[in-house]
Order: structure tokens, then C-alpha cells, then sequence
């Protein structure tokens, strides 16, 4: 079992930052990655978001360690804005809309892979979710 699923992604520092900041829509099938050279200990928050999201936290071997669901923050000043934390280290993670976890299956312990410059791969229980990808702009 395949699902596409098309990703920019977010390898600099700038582009994490930005994020999916200010988008009003996502499809359905689409997302964004977050790719961290080092482990990471931080929270991802939603200022300036407008979409609810769901985000999967993964370690150095591709494991899902975490997953939580997210709000978009209302308020101007980002010091408002709910911090939601893994628990856990993680050095990448992945943004797709609210409930497209769950609706496809995805728990802690599934696996994604880099299958080329041009691929990834959720590698879950009983099957495989392909993912196309695209830089995130400057």
C-alpha cells in the first residue's frame, strides 16, 4: 500500500523558521519536512499558521518517537503561542494537515526513508507511504 505525498522541505535554518507560516491551505496530500542536522530538544509552535496540523517527530533511524496535533495561534505576539513539545529528542519532523496521521495509519515506531533527491518513504506496518519532494524557498 502506497500514499503520495508531496514535501518541501526544510533543511536551513531560515526555512525551518518560516516553516508553513501564513499558508491559509494545504492539500491534502502535501506537507512539509523539517530536517535537522543534530538531535533536537525543542518545541514547534503555530504563530502566524492558519491551518491545523498534525506533526510527527523522528528520530536519527527515521522512528516516529512523537506525534501531536496542532492549533493555530490567534494572538500577535508569538510569547502567546502554545509550545508543542515531543518529550523526546528528535532531528526531523513532518507537517501535514490535522488528522492525516491518524487517517493513515501512522504511530510511534513507523519508519520513513530517503529513497532519493527526488523521494522519501514512510515505511509503516503494512506498507509503504512514498513522498515526493521539494525544496522549501530561501
Amino acid at each position: 500500500m502506497s500514499d503520495p505525498v508531496t514535501v518541501e522541505v526544510a533543511e536551513t535554518e531560515k526555512q525551518r523558521n518560516r516553516g508553513l507560516m501564513e499558508r491559509t491551505d494545504l492539500a491534502a496530500d502535501a506537507g512539509m519536512l523539517f530536517l535537522f542536522d543534530r538531535e533536537m530538544h525543542v518545541g514547534f509552535y503555530m504563530f502566524k499558521t492558519r491551518i491545523p496540523l498534525d506533526i510527527a517527530f523522528f528520530d536519527d533511524d527515521k522512528k516516529v518517537v512523537a506525534m501531536k496535533t496542532m492549533v493555530p495561534c490567534v494572538s500577535q505576539d508569538p510569547r502567546r503561542c502554545a509550545i508543542y513539545n515531543p518529550g523526546v529528542a528528535f532531528s526531523s519532523a513532518l507537517e501535514v494537515n490535522a488528522g492525516f496521521l491518524k487517517r493513515h495509519g501512522i504511530k510511534k515506531g513507523d519508519r520513513y526513508s530517503m529513497t532519493s533527491a527526488a523521494k522519501c518513504s514512510a515505511e509503516r506496518g503494512r506498507g509503504q507511504a512514498a513522498a515526493r519532494e521539494s525544496r522549501a524557498g530561501d
